[in-house]
């Protein structure tokens, strides 16, 4: 399955019940064109928010949270506890590399 969309996908969909994920800190306004979202639905659906808890005990459903190297490290250690868990991260980590070449963090903008 096939979990993050681009910001041009999430654009077309006409929603905006998703978790945005921005490559370093907040730049101030959502839904830039090199973010990657997931449909709220799936989020829930998986339990991510207890994933994202466990690794950042920070970690706000309604919020903006940064995610930096090490904590993603713990997301993927994490979410060797459930094969949904470590796809999704296991999906998520190309983007997250490509973030971490030239950012501290990436932040969540929840729904």
């Amino acid at each position: 399955m096939r979990y993050f969309i681009s910001e041009a996908e999430r654009r077309s969909s006409r929603s905006t019940l998703y978790f945005e994920l921005q490559k370093g800190q907040y730049h101030n306004k959502c839904w830039l064109d090199d973010s990657v979202c997931i449909h709220a639905d799936i989020w829930d659906s998986l339990s991510l928010t207890e994933l994202f808890t466990k690794a950042l005990p920070n970690f706000s459903y309604y919020g903006l949270t940064e995610v930096s190297p090490d904590d993603f490290e713990k997301l993927k250690e994490l979410s060797k506890g459930s094969e949904q868990w470590e796809n999704v991260i296991s999906q998520l980590s190309p983007w997250a590399e490509e973030c971490f070449e030239n950012n501290t963090v990436f932040t969540i903008c929840g729904i």
